[in-house]
């Protein structure tokens, strides 16, 4: 186990001393699309400025992961002011998810993410990875430079899509007129979203020309990257790196369940200052040992499905692991399960500060439906936080969730369009209808109206695989 040696070269980005001032310079040295001198950049900055707190929180956000960006950036020879294209498109929140089913820092659709060789499986979404997905941007803006020859373009592109903006080109120069970002007839999303990146960049640039303050960044990266020997458990990570399941999973939100892809790849961002020892002490931990399986017996009743559902993992991966040929199983037979659900509630309970988590203990008498309702939230909540199946018997002395530890769910709003239904919309999001009504409280659930808006609640852990 080592750390990657990409990391060990992101060192390079700094060869001065750690100061505010010395990341922010060194950053905004290596911008290359130039200064815009015009009025929507200009009006952009002003009120990027104006807000020095968001600022602050945004930065404060991205701040784990800045440094080895703008090497990432800079190793593949692109504009360093490209880094504020994750401040915009998802405010630095790997988990981000959009209505439109993009997810991640860099808001990449599912087609897109196939398209540049993120990888989307049941255990691993890309398009969360830090590194991979970073990688990923660079890849897809690299190509649409190719294309434009023109970084305005490019952004433009890597918003509103590039057959738009080669139309937009195609239809003024058909008419003699110029075909510069700025002449083009395109999406007002489009026509703002290339100046707000200028204008943020600008912010970066010269904070004392905006009279705002910069969080100090340091140049050394607070993470590193490092190397396992195959699949390794969450839990089992955190312990060996002394932190919590809850820091594991915040660094490296890619992973959808209680461990790294058994396909890869093969690392783990973990702070700088507790990667030695980490990668010390995993090389001393057994194979057998990175992680934990549950020995189920089959008992009468007992389904794929339902296994699946109860143990937070799926048909597929059971079907794998088991050498199953079929969906047969018998009682008595003994099947190896990923221990997922149960050993991150686990994790959780351990440590519940700041987990986001309430546990609530069973006692004689309770139902699914009397906690329920006792908490102020809905069953359809309780089974899904539990990975239980609403046929679960629940017995005295069962610790069960009762508010989400979920890190990956976030809310999206939707706007009704003719056609849709509310079986099709929950479909889209891979919800229950049930959970749709209740969060909109709607009084006729079969009378959706076009333009209606709705919360939806999403785990975009669900939306990772093909």
């Amino acid at each position: 186990m080592k750390v990657s040696h990409f990391f060990a070269a992101a060192l390079l980005f700094c060869a001065t001393p750690a100061t505010a001032k010395d990341f922010w310079t060194a950053l905004t040295e290596r911008y290359a699309i130039g200064q815009q001198d015009h009025e929507a950049v200009r009006y952009w900055s002003d009120d990027f400025a104006s807000r020095p707190h968001e600022i602050r929180t945004l930065v404060g956000r991205a701040e784990p992961y800045l440094a080895v960006i703008a090497e990432q950036l800079r190793a593949a020879g692109l504009p360093a002011e490209l880094i504020c294209i994750p401040f915009l498109e998802s405010g630095f929140d790997p988990n981000a998810f959009s209505s439109g089913t993009a997810a991640g820092l860099w808001q990449f659709m599912p087609q897109t993410a196939d398209r540049f060789g993120l990888q989307r499986t049941w255990w691993y979404d890309g398009r969360r990875d830090v590194i991979a997905s970073t990688e990923a941007a660079i890849r897809y803006l690299s190509y649409l430079h190719d294309m434009y020859d023109d970084w305005l373009l490019t952004l433009a592109a890597y918003n509103a899509g590039e057959g738009r903006v080669r139309r937009a080109i195609a239809r003024n120069r058909k008419i003699g007129k110029p075909t510069d970002f700025w002449s083009l007839s395109l999406p007002s999303q489009t026509k703002a979203y290339v100046p707000r990146v200028l204008g943020l960049a600008d912010v970066f640039a010269r904070p004392d020309h905006f009279d705002i303050s910069l969080p100090a960044i340091s140049l050394r990266p607070k993470t590193v990257a490092v190397s396992l020997p195959g699949q390794l458990g969450l839990p089992q990570a955190a312990k060996l790196a002394g932190l919590s399941l809850e820091d594991i999973r915040r660094l490296n939100p890619a992973f959808n369940s209680f461990a790294t892809d058994p396909a890869g790849p093969h690392r783990l961002l973990l702070p700088a200052d507790k990667a030695g020892a980490f990668a010390l002490a995993l090389k001393s931990l057994p194979a057998s040992e990175r992680v934990t399986w549950t020995r189920h017996k089959v008992q009468s009743g007992d389904t794929l499905s339902e296994l699946a559902e109860d143990f937070d993992t799926t048909v597929g991966v059971i079907r794998s692991i088991n050498q199953l040929d079929g969906h047969q199983i018998r009682i008595g037979q003994v099947l190896m399960i990923p221990s997922g659900a149960r050993q991150a509630v686990a994790g959780l309970s351990a440590n519940p500060r700041g987990s986001g988590a309430r546990f609530y203990k069973v006692r004689a008498g309770d139902s699914l439906w009397s906690i329920a309702r006792e908490h102020d939230v809905h069953v359809a909540d309780l089974t899904r936080w539990n990975r239980m199946s609403s046929r679960a018997v629940i017995r005295p002395g069962q610790t069960l969730v009762v508010t989400s530890p979920s890190r990956t769910e976030r809310t999206v709003y939707y706007t009704v369009r003719a056609g849709d239904s509310l079986g099709s919309i929950a479909s889209r999001y891979r919800v229950r209808t049930s959970d749709i009504v209740a969060i909109n409280k709607l009084s006729s659930p079969d009378r959706l109206k076009p333009g209606q808006r709705l919360k939806i609640r999403v785990d975009v852990a669900d939306h990772s695989g093909v």
